[in-house]
């Protein structure tokens, strides 16, 4: 981690290349759209893959959908004291007005309810089909097929004829192919397996890493239906596999795993970053961001699938002997 002057293309590909002198490899990268971090990964390695990050791409649809709810709760609470001031009313004259303004704002809270239910709706249909494994039959979702499903809810959005909704589904179709681009890993991976592994039995495995894979974005009775899942699909195929089972469960888990549709992992470094950043902004020194990624390499996850384990114990496969703390002690003041 290191300060850098600003973020163009060549600043970029300078840090891409400092990696590979250390020795990391690339198999692509997931990432928004920041036009200085995309050309210098290409330049860097012109034969890698470059993806468009879901959580990007998605995200104005999400917050788009999240104000239409706002205006349908809105229009619910209008349409409520339209209907107290009509009860209230005294005269005939004054009866009449205000029954029309509650027709008026019971119209209102229909179309806005209606707009909310239709874009909530077809977004859970369109989060669940980015899904690398189908929930349902655990059959993998190839880069056409996602394609084409991600084309249709687009054209069911724009049924509702908002310009601020059809303004987001126009650019999710201009990108709909770096979208996709991901969904060539599962078909790559895939393929290699079903040499080995027939296809049907290939779907349950597939089915139960997605199910794994959910358990670690939720909590509650969500997390312990997928964990459910998992397990279930997993006591069903592991027969069928006969003695190699768990080997062949595990090394497809294991390529299962590698595969990115989003940049989550670093936004979550961000978010642990940022705060430090924040505090002691145009002031940030070579030894704050050292003693930053000190801490991130070597504290221990307190929850999820990486529990109880350091980023350095992962990528080294070495368990550490002392906290971070300690460590950051004997690295100041060696003994």
């Amino acid at each position: 981690m290191e300060i850098a002057p600003d973020r163009k293309t060549k600043t970029w590909k300078a840090h891409f290349e400092a990696l590979d002198a250390q020795q990391f490899t690339t198999k692509g990268l997931g990432s928004d759209r920041g036009n200085g971090l995309v050309q210098g990964y290409k330049a860097a390695y012109q034969n890698a893959v470059w993806s468009s990050d879901h959580f990007h791409e998605f995200r104005g649809l999400s917050q788009l959908c999240s104000r239409l709810e706002k205006q349908a709760y809105a229009a619910i609470t209008a349409e409520q004291e339209r209907l107290r001031v009509c009860n209230n009313a005294c005269s005939e004259k004054n009866q009449e007005n205000r029954l029309q303004q509650l027709q008026e704002a019971t119209l209102i809270c229909e179309q806005r309810i209606e707009q909310y239910q239709h874009v909530s709706d077809v977004l859970e249909i369109l989060f669940s089909s980015l899904y690398f494994f189908d929930l349902q039959t655990g059959k993998p979702r190839y880069q056409q097929q996602v394609k084409a499903d991600v084309l249709t809810l687009m054209d069911l959005l724009d049924e509702l004829d908002l310009p601020k909704l059809q303004e987001k589904t126009q650019k999710i179709r201009d990108h709909v192919d770096d979208i996709c681009t991901c969904y060539q890993q599962v078909e790559d991976i895939c393929q290699q397996l079903s040499k080995t592994i027939p296809t049907d039995l290939l779907d349950y495995i597939g089915l139960a890493w997605q199910h794994g894979h959910q358990s670690h974005q939720h909590k509650g009775k969500i997390k312990k239906h997928h964990q459910a899942e998992c397990d279930f699909w997993l006591n069903a195929v592991s027969p069928l596999l006969g003695e190699n089972a768990p080997v062949q469960i595990s090394e497809a888990f294991e390529q299962f795993n590698d595969m990115v549709r989003s940049s989550s992992l670093i936004e979550m470094v961000n978010s642990q970053i940022r705060p430090y950043l924040n505090s002691c902004k145009g002031h940030t020194t070579q030894e704050h961001l050292n003693l930053i990624m000190f801490y991130h390499n070597y504290h221990r996850y307190k929850s999820g699938k990486r529990k109880g384990k350091a980023p350095i114990e992962i990528l080294t496969g070495e368990k550490l002997e002392k906290n971070w703390l300690q460590l950051l002690f004997d690295t100041v003041s060696p003994t």
